[in-house]
């Protein structure tokens, strides 16, 4: 079934989103390959000879970016990104939310069901990720379903402030947590959903518990990821663990110690590294590609291919959005080396939750269970790191359509329309 397919906006919306096609000017594309072509790699040194970006060793290596620049001036084709792009639904729309005023310009993809009892769900992103790693999951949708039978109206935005998402006061006005959450649900109420679900890994995961724990309209809450406050770590400390659950919780100790530098680094100067990293695409990429290579699952899982983390790469850079994708860092600051924020995560709204084994702050079934009465799904999996939508479609697939046939009926029920 083709994509274009699953483009019918539902009728009679009170919002008005406009179909949108990406096209990047030629002469971007070759000015970003005249950078990377002239970029200077640093002279071999102890550190980048011996670095492993897999065990999280040093970053990247010289030899990787030397072989990435090779790659990107080369043979990588952002066209075929821009045509892959576009062969989803593509819109953009403009919401404004009523606390103060904002106007945000939202993009988004979507497969739109013609299923009267569809259930609207929305896929939310982080850094250094962005829409494109839940396309994966959208063409298995679409080859599993019709039009008429998806069971889901399946809305993928850029988070506000993130590639193609902007807002009227960027320059004046710092975004926070709640008022991207507000913008999404602001989104998802335009396009006639008045009860929805929402999912969420990285960033994604912060404003999916921010959306359901402030937004009536929000009916349940799905999670990749999850990072327990020090409160919630001491009540659990007393609940044995199996070997497996040991072995995962390293991950997180892992980032917790060694890991965590960008994220200071991105909270406390975010306009130094912005500034730094878009002085050149390559050093960019470095910045990036390390993430996207530790995070994953470089064990069980096919890891992901340089030309997806060039894609990524180029994406913001086209974009122009590393600047302002900073905001969640600066307001989640606590996070890193000391507690966590209040978050307004709901205790009665269904949870749910997916754990894959490479994931940089997870949570295990005996935990979850005991600090969360309203979980309803705890899918344990084998496979798969913190870009699991990317890394994993079919068993990330899998488990959303397993959460959504416990709450949809719920969901469905509680539409006003």
């Amino acid at each position: 079934m083709s994509l274009s397919a699953f483009a019918t906006i539902p009728p009679n919306i009170p919002g008005c989103p406009v179909p949108f096609s990406l096209h990047i000017p030629h002469h971007e594309i070759h000015t970003l390959t005249t950078l990377v072509h002239h970029a200077r790699i640093a002279v071999p040194s102890f550190y980048n000879t011996n670095a492993d970006p897999v065990t999280g060793t040093f970053g990247v290596s010289a030899d990787w970016l030397a072989s990435a620049q090779q790659t990107w001036t080369t043979s990588f084709s952002w066209r075929d990104t821009e045509t892959y792009h576009n062969s989803f639904p593509n819109f953009r729309i403009n919401v404004t939310v009523p606390s103060d005023g904002q106007v945000f310009d939202l993009h988004f993809a979507a497969l739109f069901s013609k299923n009267e009892s569809a259930i609207p769900i929305t896929f939310l992103h982080g850094w250094p990720g962005s829409w494109l790693e839940f396309a994966g999951v959208l063409e298995l949708l679409a080859e599993k379903y019709t039009p008429e039978t998806l069971p889901y109206h399946v809305v993928v935005p850029s988070i506000p402030d993130y590639g193609l998402s902007t807002r009227s006061e960027e320059l004046t006005k710092e975004l926070t947590m709640e008022g991207a959450s507000e913008a999404l649900n602001a989104l998802m109420v335009a396009l006639g959903f008045d009860a929805y679900v929402v999912q969420g890994g990285d960033v994604g995961s912060f404003l999916s518990q921010t959306m359901c724990g402030l937004f009536d309209e929000c009916k349940a809450f799905h999670l990749n990821m999850l990072f327990l406050t020090p409160e919630q770590t001491a009540a659990v400390a007393n609940i044995s663990l199996t070997p497996e659950e040991e072995e995962r919780l390293e991950v997180v100790k892992a980032w917790a110690e060694t890991g965590a530098a960008y994220a200071i680094e991105h909270a406390t100067r975010p306009s130094t590294v912005s500034l730094v990293l878009n002085t050149n695409p390559l050093g960019m990429l470095a910045w990036m590609g390390e993430k996207f290579i530790e995070w994953s699952d470089n064990r069980n899982s096919q890891p992901l291919s340089l030309d997806t983390i060039l894609s990524m790469v180029s994406f913001y850079w086209f974009t122009d959005s590393y600047s302002r994708a900073l905001w969640a860092y600066r307001a989640l600051i606590k996070v890193i080396g000391g507690p966590l924020p209040p978050m307004p995560m709901s205790k009665t709204k269904p949870f749910g939750f997916s754990a894959f084994p490479v994931e940089i702050a997870t949570v295990t079934r005996s935990w979850a269970e005991y600090l969360f009465p309203n979980l309803v799904f705890y899918g344990p999996q084998e496979k798969g790191g913190h870009f699991a939508a990317l890394q994993e479609p079919e068993a990330f697939l899998e488990d959303i359509e397993k959460f959504l046939a416990i709450v949809g009926p719920s969901v469905v029920s509680s539409k006003k329309r």
